[in-house]
């Protein structure tokens, strides 16, 4: 009897939202995608804010059910590319490898491994890249090591774009001047 109501109870809260089984939990996705088809789901996460969030929040974690999910979609939009880039830009530091096997025409490198974060201030960018540098050491895929060399130099030139745009000694050093007009 017990086990019966473990059973519903795990049955229910696996057919709708909830806390231990959010919207778009890598395995809906997964059948999603196998019942009406990757390009349905990538329209989906677009048209559907919670059902995107979820999906990119999944990504992010670099779990390997989720970034099967991002194997398996194409962004139907450059807003859902972007944030995308973003998600496995995020995944990158917890799972190098499985990352960088997305990286290609569909999910390029400049994006993955550009620091692509929106806000970031000199302390986020110096962690995430030190943090995405360490992992992409421990990857040992020969198959991968131009991929993982091109990542690494990514890396590099977008924390040094980042920090010189965030530092203040940048910004007053290429600020514009008004333009005089002439006297007469």
């Amino acid at each position: 009897m017990i086990g019966a109501a473990c059973l519903s109870v795990v049955t229910i809260t696996g057919c709708k939202d909830s806390a231990w089984t959010p919207m778009g939990s890598a395995d809906l996705v997964l059948s999603e995608i196998k019942l009406g088809g990757a390009e349905q789901v990538s329209r989906r996460i677009d048209s559907d804010e919670n059902f995107g969030r979820s999906v990119t929040n999944g990504i992010a974690t670099g779990d390997s059910a989720w970034l099967e999910v991002a194997r398996q979609i194409t962004p139907a939009s450059a807003a859902a590319e972007a944030t995308m880039s973003i998600a496995l830009a995020t995944a990158l530091p917890h799972a190098p490898t499985r990352v960088l096997r997305l990286v290609g025409p569909k999910y390029p490198l400049e994006e993955v491994c550009g620091i692509p974060f929106l806000r970031a201030d000199s302390t986020d960018v110096i962690t995430y890249h030190d943090e995405a540098k360490a992992a992409l050491v421990t990857v040992r895929d020969s198959s991968l090591r131009n991929v993982r060399l091109g990542c690494s130099t990514t890396l590099d030139d977008a924390r040094q774009r980042r920090l010189e745009r965030i530092d203040p000694a940048y910004i007053i050093k290429n600020k514009p001047t008004p333009v005089r007009s002439r006297r007469r």
